[in-house]
């Protein structure tokens, strides 16, 4: 039976994830982000994989799904 672990306990994203993933949900490339960020393409794409890996989904669509669901943004 598949579990997700991230519906069972209280996730946390920061500001700045939390910031980078509303972007990237509204289709922003890493370089487009990190522009409107004024941070670096790379360090949009770490925060991109903090949180999928603190929601423990398996790719970025499936974390956007994820994060929308469960109105972590």
């Amino acid at each position: 039976m598949y579990s997700n672990f991230a519906a069972t306990t209280q996730l946390s994203l920061t500001s700045r994830e939390t910031d980078v993933i509303r972007l990237v949900a509204d289709g922003w490339s890493a370089k487009e982000a990190a522009i409107k960020l004024e941070i670096a393409p790379c360090t949009v794409e770490r925060h991109v994989e903090n949180v999928r890996l603190k929601t423990r989904t398996r790719n970025r669509a499936h974390m956007i799904a994820h994060v929308l669901r469960e109105n972590l943004i």
